[in-house]
């Protein structure tokens, strides 16, 4: 079984050929290459050059392999201490924990429960959208509520809201239970830092 070389489109462009072995005779299989491979290959590729004398040069002596440069003497800027390195470092996680904390988001679902079967939830809803905000820190209420039986044909709203790192959820829970005409209990479900 002899090695065949053949060209394709790729290895033309990356300039070098693909053995594959076939059971042609090894002279026949170079002929077959150089009938599959296209013109401009052809020409590409270099041709027998005449041995040239090697010349040697004295700079191979100088070239350091690992990169030392021990002979050029640079100056270099003057290092930072371990005191000023440490402030740094300190400053930079301090600025980079307040920057996440300005971004930092918590999703509260809550389920607000009605005195009667008769109450508009619709309309309590909307009450408690656009009355209900913290003046230091506002939030924004889920633009949709679910009304959820809970029994005996008294349905519960189902609503949520995002505040950021600053508010409490206990502050807006303790405005909606001050509605106590209208709201009976208030429960956070669940809180999910985003």
């Amino acid at each position: 079984m002899a090695a065949v070389l053949q060209y394709d489109e790729l290895s033309t462009m990356l300039g070098y050929a693909t053995l594959s072995y076939a059971s042609v005779a090894p002279a026949k299989a170079n002929e077959v290459a150089a009938k599959s491979m296209p013109t401009a290959t052809k020409k590409a590729l270099p041709k027998k050059a005449a041995k040239a004398p090697v010349e040697e040069e004295d700079d191979d002596e100088d070239f350091d392999v690992f990169g030392d440069d021990d002979d050029d003497e640079e100056e270099e800027a003057p290092k930072e201490s371990r005191a000023d390195m440490i402030a740094r470092l300190k400053h930079e996680a301090e600025v980079r924990l307040k920057k996440k904390e300005e971004n930092q988001r918590t999703l509260v679902g809550l389920d607000v429960k009605p005195w009667s079967t008769d109450q508009d939830l619709a309309e309590l809803f909307k009450k408690l959208t656009t009355t209900i905000n913290l003046p230091d820190a506002p939030i924004k209420w889920g633009e949709i509520c679910h009304q959820v039986e809970v029994a005996y044909g008294i349905k519960k709203l189902v609503m949520s809201f995002v505040m950021g790192s600053q508010s409490s959820s206990d502050e807006v829970v303790e405005m909606i239970e001050a509605l106590e005409d209208e709201v009976q209990s208030v429960e956070v479900t669940s809180m999910n830092v985003l």
